[in-house]
Formats: C-alpha cells, structure tokens, sequence
C-alpha cells in the first residue's frame, strides 16, 4: 500500500466525471506527477521544463 502513484492518474481512475469537477475533491500540488501529467501541468503552466515561465 505504499506505492507511489501519479496524483492526476488515480483521479482519472477512481472519481466519477461529476466528482473530478466538484471543488470538494480538487486537492492542488500533488506530491508525485507520472511524467506525462508533470509535462502537462508545465504546458498548461507557459512553463520550460526546468519550471521557469516562457517569455
């Protein structure tokens, strides 16, 4: 039970639709981010990749 897994990814997996747009479940700053999750944020973000903002 002590596995690391992707904030983003367990989400997708274990809340409904209607329960991943409900504030109540929105919990910011994950402590782990899979890779694809982490260059998403970043794009969303305007971040490169070493987490600096675009210009």
């Amino acid at each position: 039970m002590n596995n690391v897994v992707c904030g983003d990814c367990w989400r997708r997996e274990n809340l409904t639709f209607a329960q991943r747009l409900d504030p109540a479940f929105i919990r910011p700053g994950f402590a782990y981010l899979c890779a694809e999750h982490r260059a998403c944020r970043a794009e969303l973000l305007g971040r490169t990749e070493f987490g600096q903002t675009a210009a």
